[in-house]
């Protein structure tokens, strides 16, 4: 299967046109920022929509974490500073693994080590906006102190 990338992504789903693509991979050259982020600054496509895209091009699941149930018993399980420290918020544990929401689709996760210190079998990974983990983390964990260590 091909490795598509973001930009094609878009095109296909006729989120973006090639002029807009255009645009985004000139002022990538004179930025340096990544092609989705010129995208979204220069509101071509919402944040989500490129988080949507994104999860699809890594073959993650995309979750809107402001319209999914959090379980409190699963954040209870991992300290705020380990959350705050890899930029993901626990969401719910299934079939004795933890599913965690990133910000990050690139992000690295001593799964192992958080899956022994949250006492499960394994560590599953989502894809939400960077942003949503933030305010879940706020929410979650109580709302000061919660810059992330990983940003997108």
């Amino acid at each position: 299967m091909k490795h598509w990338h973001i930009g094609e992504i878009l095109i296909r789903k006729k989120l973006i046109d090639w002029e807009q693509l255009e645009d985004a991979l000139d002022e990538q050259k004179r930025t340096c920022e990544r092609v989705g982020e010129v995208l979204v600054r220069k509101q071509y496509i919402p944040k989500y929509l490129l988080f949507k895209a994104l999860a699809e091009r890594h073959a993650i699941p995309f979750v809107d974490l402001a319209r999914v149930f959090i379980d409190s018993h699963a954040v209870k399980r991992v300290p705020k500073s380990v959350a705050i420290k890899y930029g993901f918020i626990p969401i719910e544990m299934r079939d004795g693994a933890m599913v965690v929401g990133v910000g990050d689709p690139h992000a690295v996760l001593p799964r192992g080590e958080i899956a022994e210190m949250a006492k499960v079998s394994e560590i599953t990974t989502v894809l939400s906006t960077p942003d949503a983990v933030r305010a879940a983390i706020g929410q979650y964990y109580g709302g000061a102190n919660t810059e992330m260590g990983a940003s997108t």
